[in-house]
């Protein structure tokens, strides 16, 4: 009983720290991953939790503190990653489609540069039938791969690289404007583009893949909080419909996530639907949605689904959506208080 004893205490505060570190908002990598696995961490406090309350080990002085705190971990996290479950309000409307040509299909998908299988990608997009497809970790190879689909997306933007944050984008709307911009370092693309629906309706795109906060890519989230927080700002002055799509590398129920939604007032489509945890596609026990579609709250959800495995680290999503203006006036959006207003002004300024 002994060995058992130390054995779910050491246990215990490695997951007490693992699920407090986070509250330290520091841009240091350690402190950033550790928001990821949060519903790993819910699974894994709930084990170990039961076990102490089985063998009561909260009976004496320190059991009982590991009891509580571990506790309190268990209902942090279920606060953190409820929202992201079928238990909980729809942020986003479902609607059954009235207008077709008011309608937008989406297929996102960060197909892995080293990733050869190509034709499971094009026969994804010509199953599903978007309207705009957004390939990220593209390099010229895979830009080769993919002209075929210029004869039916004749509207497009590309910037292959080498480094894996190389992007295309396919259109089969008109591309009023836009450009690939390079928001805050000069070898990470992101998206801005204007897109005509087919009923006039102009709406705003932006495309994004920052660099996550992993060594070996990044040792801070400096640069990726940057660019969301850059992008969140001009988001919520733009007049047009928005949609904000692509690898985000930042899971749902992370504060910089939280802030970018509140600023932006955009609606989270996953949000009292599921979690749609896109990567990793090859480790069923660490995933996390990291690929998002934002949507303002013109639009109403027709339908959300992730995709097959396509060869790729990531699963592709489709997201298939309705620009509704009436809907605005219904669908609540969410808001930044003025401490948050002043930290996401702070972290678009924030020297990288």
């Amino acid at each position: 009983m002994h060995v058992l004893y130390v054995t779910q205490l050491i246990i215990s505060w490695l997951l007490i720290v693992a699920v407090l570190l986070p509250f330290i908002k520091n841009d240091y990598w350690v402190f950033r991953i550790l928001e990821y696995p949060r519903y790993q961490k819910l699974i894994l406090c709930v084990f170990v939790l039961s076990s102490l309350l089985l063998n009561n080990i909260y009976t004496n002085a320190f059991g009982l503190i590991t009891f509580v705190l571990l506790g309190f971990c268990v209902a942090y996290l279920l606060y953190k990653i409820c929202p992201y479950t079928r238990i909980y309000k729809m942020e986003m409307k479902s609607i059954g489609g009235r207008n077709k040509e008011n309608q937008v299909k989406l297929y996102t998908a960060n197909v892995y540069q080293d990733n050869t299988d190509y034709d499971k990608i094009l026969s994804q997009i010509d199953k599903y039938q978007p309207d705009i497809v957004l390939l990220l970790e593209t390099d010229k190879v895979w830009e080769k791969q993919m002209d075929v689909l210029i004869k039916n997306y004749p509207h497009c933007f590309k910037a292959p690289l080498p480094n894996t944050y190389g992007l295309l984008f396919y259109s089969k709307f008109t591309i009023i404007e836009g450009a690939v911009k390079y928001l805050v370092e000069k070898d990470i693309p992101s998206l801005e583009a204007v897109i005509e629906l087919p009923s006039k309706q102009h709406i705003k795109i932006w495309g994004l893949h920052p660099k996550p906060p992993v060594p070996g890519e990044d040792n801070r989230s400096t640069a990726k909080d940057k660019e969301l927080m850059k992008v969140a700002l001009k988001a919520k002055k733009e007049k047009l419909p928005v949609i904000v799509m692509g690898d985000l590398n930042d899971v749902a129920w992370s504060y910089v996530t939280e802030l970018f939604r509140k600023t932006t007032g955009l609606l989270d489509p996953r949000r009292g639907r599921g979690f749609y945890s896109t990567f990793s596609a090859n480790h069923w026990f660490m995933r996390f949605p990291l690929d998002y579609v934002f949507c303002s709250s013109h639009f109403g959800l027709v339908h959300m689904e992730r995709l097959a495995h396509n060869g790729s680290d990531h699963f592709p999503m489709f997201s298939h959506f309705e620009y509704v203006p009436e809907l605005e006036k219904v669908q609540d959006k969410p808001h930044a208080d003025s401490k948050e207003k002043r930290e996401v002004s702070k972290k678009a300024k924030r020297p990288v």
